[in-house]
């Protein structure tokens, strides 16, 4: 999916409608820039490049003995999902 977009004051490029939804991103939301082998690429901030290390990282020194606050897991898990969903369109 590719398209050519022009470049307007102050360097201010749109983002067609069609990719922005396929990435989640919403007016206000921030984007990843990158200069890759010459080209522009442009990412969605809340991609999670590899969920299994995201996930043992906030892991990271709970043990099994600890009772975890049920709103807290909730909540994140809720916002794992909306994040995964952003990702994958």
């Amino acid at each position: 999916m590719g398209a050519q977009v022009k470049v307007l004051q102050k360097g201010k490029v749109t983002i067609p409608a069609e990719m922005r939804e396929a990435l989640g991103v919403e007016e206000g939301d921030y984007v990843t820039v990158d200069l890759e082998d010459g080209r522009l690429v442009i990412s969605a901030t809340g991609t999670i490049a590899n969920p299994t290390e995201t996930i043992s990282r906030l892991a990271s020194g709970v043990t099994m003995e600890e009772e975890l606050d049920k709103g807290v897991v909730e909540a994140g898990a809720a916002r794992m999902k909306r994040k995964l969903k952003r990702s994958s369109g």
